[in-house]
């Protein structure tokens, strides 16, 4: 088995398009397309995974410099990124509309209110 990093991807080709552009280097296992989180549309890059390293090192030389969608592709080894080690633990997100109980700190005056300040 063999994973291979396919960059410079238009955000619209599809997953068949590119398929049938490796289809001479099938089996193919699996494409993933990773989506944006903004977004939610395709990103620049995929990963193919092949049934064979020799299917995967041929299909990386037939990808380079190959037009797809108007842009020309580069395809690399993927990198393992060691996900078998546990993840960092992620900070949780802080929401910017948060209510904050604001405190009347004004001093009180020799009538028993609160000084009003006045604008300048």
């Amino acid at each position: 088995m063999m994973k291979i990093f396919v960059g410079n991807l238009s955000h619209n080709t599809t997953e068949q398009e590119l398929r049938e552009a490796l289809a001479e280097h099938e089996p193919i296992l699996e494409i993933r397309r990773p989506l944006d989180r903004e977004t939610g549309k395709p990103r620049g890059f995929a990963f193919i995974t092949f049934a064979t390293p020799d299917a995967g090192m041929k299909a990386m030389e037939t990808v380079n410099g190959l037009k797809l969608g108007g842009r020309e592709l580069r395809a690399d080894e993927a990198e393992d990124r060691g996900r078998d080690e546990p993840a960092a633990p992620r900070r949780p997100r802080v929401s910017m509309n948060v209510e904050v109980e604001r405190v009347d700190d004004r001093p009180i005056g020799p009538d028993g209110k609160r000084v009003r300040y006045k604008a300048i």
